[in-house]
């Protein structure tokens, strides 16, 4: 992912699985809250990795 834009919505997606394995685990529909958090950890963890590769990458043009 070249756009720092992209990258920050995947976050912020993976920030909302959290928000909603939270409202999740308040109801008693909670069977569900463990896949909604695996799911927002992975997608947190991935956008992360984007993140550090577009900064590597941008580091790397200025030299």
């Amino acid at each position: 992912m070249k756009n720092l834009k992209l990258i920050y919505i995947y976050f912020l997606s993976g920030v909302l699985f959290l928000i909603t394995a939270g409202a999740f685990y308040s109801t008693e529909n909670s069977n569900l809250t463990p896949a909604f958090a695996s799911i927002g950890f992975a997608i947190i963890s991935i956008s992360l990795v984007f993140y550090s590769r577009y900064r590597s990458c941008k580091n790397q043009n200025k030299t």
